[in-house]
């Protein structure tokens, strides 16, 4: 369950891309209208394809979401979340809060486990009732005899020959079609409703054949399967319905196009009425995401029809079309630069400055440590993070209270978040200057509870782990992430926090202080990508020296 929550988190940053994506398409779409032909239109969808399929993206300055920004799921969630509020020490947790996104994901387990469970039903549900419809095709095409008439089979090899296609291909007449249509990619089949090839001339029947025929050459059945998948992992998104409806009728008009540029311009006149007599002697085929049909949407029909009328094999507009493919691949296809640098950067960004926003507990909250603190920001969900939040969190004794501060660069967003936060009150707002920021970073977290003097009966060890396999943290952030999607990191037996992280060479290394090292060792044992390398027992000294390190980042 842990991996599936991990994998889910990253989820709806990813299909709220690909609606941003789907939306420029529609408009790309609309803006060129016809000077766009339709193969162009249709390889436009394959860019919404590759955005649902990809969970990750390269940062680029080109990016449209470093002007659209999308909550990024993974960015730092749960950095916050690896203080124990019981042990009275928190990690000094440099990296912003969890998004509303993690937030709404991650509520709490229950709320979790419900999400991922309702999505889960909905994606099994969906791809059950299309893996089931095909195998009920299936069982009745392999029932029937294939058709044996000579000329027919002629025909459809003459037709293959033209267009290049060397595939084996069946045709099979059968009452589940109500217009032929082209079944499966591996063993393709040609399915012909009962008493079809007898009712068209032979011109007809070789326009019918080349557009079955254009479907095998672009490879429509596989891409069939693959927005089946997509959909039904994002089956929540109304976006990605419409853009995989447009996609079947741009796929037939494409296909249209493709058939009449080996029929030939003279023959679109001719082609059209096939397409008619089709429209008025058959019905529309169900659909299937193994089959692709001659008569799928008779709705669009005007528009392939208008389409079919004004065809005129050109390569004009070639150049135009690659560039817009070209220009929203790099547009969508990657993704934000990190908005917010590491306040450990010397030179923070200038034009926006950097504020500390202090804050203090009020009515009944009384926190005593800094984990208690985040526990309550946490529990609110209402701290998002975004618009260039940094993160830093620090708390300082004031008589017998605690209060807190964050930096932000922006200080609006993050009083309003704060706001919402219950028992906690913003009390000041101040601009930093370089200097300013430079102590802030130094400052320790305070805590009500005296902790200057470890248990020295237990001692107190550093215990330090590495990232292996596919698991390559960047920021301390992530590092947490990973830890607390896990579940496995629990805090008991004395745990004091101090999570802190070190570049070495390519490569991010973690470590936490702990009274119980072995509990320590067992819980990062549960963590997927994690290995624990070296535990090691600290003087009063020694462990002055780790708690004054920073967190660095790659």
């Amino acid at each position: 369950m842990e991996t599936l929550l991990s994998h889910f988190s990253s989820l709806p940053r990813t299909s709220e891309q690909a609606s941003v994506l789907i939306l420029l398409v529609l408009a790309v779409q609309w803006l060129c209208g016809r000077r766009l032909q339709p193969r162009w239109r249709c390889a436009l969808w394959l860019l919404v394809l590759a955005r649902l399929a990809l969970p990750w993206a390269i940062p680029s300055p080109a990016s449209v979401f470093n002007i659209l920004r999308v909550p990024a799921a993974t960015q730092t969630a749960g950095a916050s979340r690896g203080v124990e509020p019981q042990t009275g020490r928190a990690p000094m947790t440099d990296a912003p809060l969890p998004t509303p996104e993690v937030a709404a994901i991650r509520p709490g387990a229950g709320g979790a486990i419900w999400l991922v469970c309702s999505w889960a039903a909905g994606a099994l549900a969906m791809a059950g009732c299309a893996v089931a419809n095909h195998h009920k095709i299936c069982r009745r095409v392999a029932r029937r005899r294939p058709l044996l008439d000579e000329p027919t089979l002629n025909l459809l090899e003459d037709c293959k020959a033209l267009m290049g296609i060397e595939e084996g291909i069946t045709i099979i007449e059968i009452e589940a079609v109500q217009s032929p249509t082209l079944f499966g990619f591996v063993r393709p089949r040609l399915l012909f409703p009962t008493g079809l090839a007898s009712s068209l001339t032979h011109g007809e029947l070789r326009h019918v054949f080349l557009h079955e025929l254009a479907h095998i050459k672009r490879r429509d059945i596989l891409v069939g399967w693959l927005t089946l998948a997509l959909q039904a992992v994002h089956w929540f998104n109304p976006l990605v319905w419409l853009a995989f409806y447009r996609l079947r009728v741009d796929r037939e008009l494409a296909c249209d196009a493709l058939a009449l540029s080996f029929a030939g311009a003279g023959e679109k006149e001719s082609y059209g009425l096939t397409i008619i007599k089709l429209l008025e002697g058959f019905g529309q085929s169900g659909w299937a995401p193994g089959a692709a049909g001659i008569l799928e949407n008779k709705r669009q029909m005007k528009e392939r029809i208008t389409m079919i009328a004004k065809f005129n094999k050109t390569n004009r507009g070639l150049a135009t079309a690659i560039s817009l493919l070209a220009s929203l691949a790099v547009a969508t296809l990657t993704d934000a630069q990190n908005q917010a640098p590491p306040v450990g950067n010397s030179e923070p960004d200038a034009s926006k400055g950097v504020w500390v926003v202090r804050f203090e507990p009020v009515g009944d909250f009384a926190p005593r440590t800094p984990g208690e603190f985040l526990q309550r920001v946490n529990q609110s969900g209402a701290y998002s993070g975004q618009k260039g939040q940094i993160g830093y969190f620090r708390t300082k004794k004031e008589g017998d209270k605690l209060i807190g501060s964050f930096l932000a660069y922006d200080p609006d967003q993050l009083k309003a978040a704060l706001a919402k936060v219950p028992g906690l009150k913003v009390t000041s707002v101040e601009k930093l200057t370089q200097k300013q920021l430079a102590a802030y970073e130094k400052l320790p977290q305070e805590s009500l509870i005296n902790l200057s003097e470890p248990d020295a009966s237990k001692g107190v060890w550093v215990v330090r782990f590495e990232p292996v396999g596919d698991f390559a943290p960047g920021t301390p952030g992530e590092f947490l992430q990973r830890v607390n999607q896990a579940g496995a990191y629990s805090g008991e037996k004395g745990q004091i926090g101090y999570f802190r992280t070190k570049k070495q060479g390519d490569k991010l290394i973690g470590s936490f202080l702990a009274y119980d090292p072995d509990q320590l060792k067992a819980a990062l044992a549960k963590v997927p990508g994690l290995k624990v390398t070296s535990v090691e027992k600290l003087t009063q000294e020694q462990l002055a020296a780790y708690e004054k390190l920073p967190q660095e980042s790659l």
